[in-house]
């Protein structure tokens, strides 16, 4: 994943350099941060509380700072460690100049995860990174500009699990109804639909983003929906399992997996109808190639997906979709 940014801070390049390099002032100024000092000369060890989706650890990491040029600019280099949560790497480039009286600063950073954080999917990890460092610049930019604002890291977890972020206005359009609820800022979306609007079709498997059964389709394209939140697909539209069908009717898909026999229990069926609804819809040659890979993320512990292929390609027939016939392995 890879961000950019610039900033427009409102304070001399001196002041903000020493800002920089200030482990008191960096702490106060990342969210979840219960720890930031000096181990070495230009190298800080940090201890972070931070929870992205249903991911929630404690991460110990060091940062380390190179190639500087004083009043300029450095190199930074961190890795951050939370132990089954996974890891993550961080190289980020830092440059200050002078704008009209004020300072700019300019950044370019490439990240990396591992472990449960990798499995949650780059959209959801990129989003919450991204606003992580809103928020650094927000109350970065405040505190050197005399305000009060800084974030308090052993306040912000309560007894019950809530965090201090609140609640979350989620404005929806799914299948095609517009809807609109309130609901706590970490609600995946996997649980606003079930919970929230009663579309248990969607269902629940693996809570790990492994099995796929959870997939819908956000803004045109197949997502697992317990990799995103709730409040992060607000203002998008999602069609479930319920909404794919026309009214009194049945999808394409859905008679293809009647006709082929393509399920068993049924548990996956919704997931694997939704991601191969996906590929139809993306205009791709669909034939054995491209049905595993649109498939690759759903699995299945009945069918041995020989009859789910076939369903998908008398599918692609029945809509006009491009195809190659193949016989299926």
């Amino acid at each position: 994943m890879e961000f950019t940014g610039t900033q427009l801070i409102p304070a001399r390049r001196a002041a903000v350099w020493a800002a920089l390099n200030d482990p008191a002032m960096l702490q106060r100024c990342i969210q979840g941060c219960e720890q930031f000092e000096f181990t070495g000369p230009s190298e800080w060890q940090a201890v972070v509380l931070a929870a992205v989706g249903p991911v929630k650890a404690r991460f110990t990491g060091s940062v380390q700072l190179l190639d500087i040029e004083p009043l300029v600019g450095y190199r930074l280099k961190g890795e951050g460690q939370g132990g089954v949560a996974g890891f993550g790497k961080l190289e980020a480039r830092v440059r200050l100049c002078d704008e009209a009286g004020d300072t700019r600063l300019d950044y370019t950073a490439q990240a990396q995860v591992g472990g449960k954080l990798a499995q949650i999917g780059s959209r959801l990890v990129a989003g919450v990174a991204q606003k992580m460092a809103d928020q650094f610049f927000s109350c970065f930019t405040a505190l050197l500009s005399g305000g009060a604002t800084a974030f308090a890291p052993a306040a912000r977890e309560v007894d019950d699990g809530v965090t201090s972020a609140g609640l979350a206005r989620v404005q929806l359009t799914v299948n095609g109804r517009a809807v609109e609820r309130q609901v706590d800022s970490r609600t995946l979306l996997v649980d606003f639909l079930r919970k929230d609007l009663g579309l248990t079709g969607t269902h629940v498997g693996c809570d790990t983003t492994q099995c796929g059964a959870c997939t819908v389709n956000l803004d045109g394209m197949a997502v697992k929906s317990c990799t995103v939140l709730a409040a992060q697909a607000s203002g998008g539209a999602v069609t479930t399992i319920e909404g794919l069908a026309p009214v009194g009717g049945l999808h394409a898909l859905q008679q293809a997996f009647n006709r082929c026999h393509a399920l068993q229990c049924g548990f996956c069926t919704p997931g694997m109808i939704m991601a191969a609804d996906g590929l139809l819809r993306s205009g791709c040659m669909v034939d054995d190639a491209s049905i595993e890979r649109a498939l690759e993320g759903n699995l299945c512990r009945c069918t041995g997906y020989v009859h789910i292929f076939e369903a998908v390609k008398e599918a692609a027939h029945a809509l006009g979709a491009p195809t190659h016939r193949e016989t299926t392995a």
